[in-house]
């Protein structure tokens, strides 16, 4: 059901055109198997053989019965191409719309998916690796995406043909029809238990292809401490492992997956050369005609080899379940509450009133019995040896953390009854490692207030001691920092970000 749900989910405002392309898939079928249903007929004329089954009559007398379908052969030839011109326009305008629900539906999934992660606890984004929520943004994101636009689509074509060439192949020789399931409960239960093992396999191999994405994720991020401990042999070393770990467990789930698909061939196969076997045995004893042989086996390949291509969508499913666990891991995680909560005038006074916290995965005090006031106006200086809280403290008056007991009071309200989102506009901080996006310098700096202006930003930079450095840039403040600032020395990142900080015109100010 969990599964079900989050599918439903992401098809949302695209039900409509999902409904239409099987109604349209239906159509192209029907037209298919009418056509394949038109040789039967041609043969039975040409051997001047009564029709012998209600679908065969029905199409004989549409077109004018027997004797003026010998005397006019050359109808069969308008007839099949219509149904064949027919059939394509229908499927070309089903492709249209899958390619429609192809990119929209992709677009929904990336967007939810991407809009949880940023309103996600910060705790939450602290403890889990980068590599493995890109992995599940991108990989795990597509596997499903493809599962709904193409599989899906893969398994009601499924439904609808066998169902159909079923029903007409039990028209035309009930012994055959049956014949042609004999193999077919076996080949399910085969799949269902090796599927099983696939999906389990799949998993552990998308798990470490997760540690091969953070691995690179890590190694970019850290390239100028690789560089200058000369580190790159030990790196490149680790990664090896990590792709030894992929190819070891890849192989293992393809090994399985091949098999089965192996197998499966034999199992399908085998149903043809019985249902053969036993057709040409009822050709011969005269129970049914050439005709009806003809079409009922071209009916049972119809009905047989979808059934085969099920077991490749099992397979896929396999994936997609596996994505979707890691896509939920994420999904089911609960939304950070920014937006309830008082929303009170602050002047910047602050008080710890015996304040105590302890992070969610340890019970060991972290800080203990922290009192301190600060009002507004002053400067104050925290020292301490690293590790001692100095950073926790910020991330506790911004509600990145909460504190376990005690207080913390904001111009006298008491901070968690203050809206997370509220008090962050209330609260500048500058971090002990800038952080700059990958954009122009004015679109960092307008990050904290969207709405300063030309002379705002230029005031905030002159006062951070950046300004002159930034017009010395060939395009000025328009100039592209590259990733994290890369393009910016050190000093230039922390005064962008100290300008960047001034701009928000925040009361209180920590560096």
């Amino acid at each position: 059901m969990k599964y079900f749900k989050l599918l439903y989910r992401f098809t949302e405002s695209h039900r409509l055109r999902y409904g239409l392309s099987f109604v349209i898939l239906f159509f192209a079928l029907l037209f298919l198997l009418l056509s394949t249903f038109m040789t039967k007929v041609l043969i039975d004329t040409l051997l001047s053989v009564p029709p012998s089954g209600p679908v065969d009559s029905f199409l004989t007398a549409l077109f004018g019965g027997q004797d003026f379908l010998r005397e006019n052969l050359w109808l069969f030839a308008v007839i099949i191409i219509g149904l064949g011109v027919s059939r394509a326009m229908m499927f070309f305008s089903r492709l249209i719309i899958r390619g429609l629900m192809d990119v929209d539906i992709g677009r929904k999934i990336q967007l939810d998916l991407f809009y949880h992660i940023e309103r996600l606890p910060y705790s939450y984004i602290k403890k889990n690796k980068s590599g493995d929520l890109i992995q599940t943004c991108t990989r795990d994101l597509d596997i499903v995406r493809r599962f709904l636009v193409r599989q899906v689509n893969s398994i009601v074509y499924t439904i609808f043909l066998t169902t159909i060439a079923f029903g007409l192949l039990l028209t035309v020789s009930w012994e055959i029809a049956l014949s042609s399931t004999i193999v077919l409960p076996f080949m399910f239960i085969y799949a269902y238990f090796l599927i099983k093992r696939v999906r389990k396999l799949f998993r552990v191999t998308e798990d470490s292809d997760g540690l091969v994405s953070a691995k690179i994720e890590e190694t970019l991020s850290g390239i100028r401490l690789v560089k200058a401990y000369n580190n790159e042999p030990y790196e490149i070393k680790d990664f090896d492992e990590h792709l030894f770990d992929y190819r070891k467990k890849f192989i293992k789930w393809r090994l399985v997956s091949s098999f089965f698909f192996s197998s499966t061939d034999i199992l399908v196969f085998g149903q043809i050369a019985l249902t053969t076997a036993f057709g040409l045995y009822l050709t011969v004893t005269g129970n049914i005609t050439t005709g009806t042989l003809v079409v009922a086996l071209q009916f049972v390949s119809m009905v047989v080899w979808p059934v085969r291509e099920v077991a490749m969508t099992l397979s896929n499913l396999a994936q997609a379940m596996a994505s979707i666990d890691r896509l939920n891991l994420i999904l089911n995680q609960p939304l950070e509450d920014i937006e309830s909560g008082e929303r009170p005038v602050i002047q910047g006074a602050i008080s710890f009133d015996n304040m105590s916290f302890h992070y969610d995965d340890s019970d060991e005090v972290f800080i203990k019995n922290f009192s301190l006031d600060i009002q507004p106006g002053e400067t104050v200086a925290i020292m301490g040896k690293t590790g001692s809280g100095k950073s926790t403290l910020s991330h506790l008056l911004t509600r990145l953390y909460d504190y376990t007991s005690g207080s913390i009071k904001i111009d006298g309200h008491e901070l968690k009854s203050i809206a997370k989102e509220h008090i962050r506009r209330q609260i500048a901080t500058v971090l002990q490692e800038p952080f700059l996006f990958s954009k122009t310098i004015i679109n960092n700096l307008k990050c904290a207030n969207s709405n300063a202006t030309a002379e705002d930003i230029q005031k905030a930079a002159q006062i951070a001691d950046i300004h002159q450095s930034i017009i010395n840039f060939k395009d000025g403040y328009d100039t592209r920092v590259g990733e994290k600032g890369v393009t910016l020395s050190g000093g230039q990142k922390q005064r962008l970000v100290i300008a960047r900080t001034i701009i928000s015109k925040a009361p209180i100010l920590v560096f």
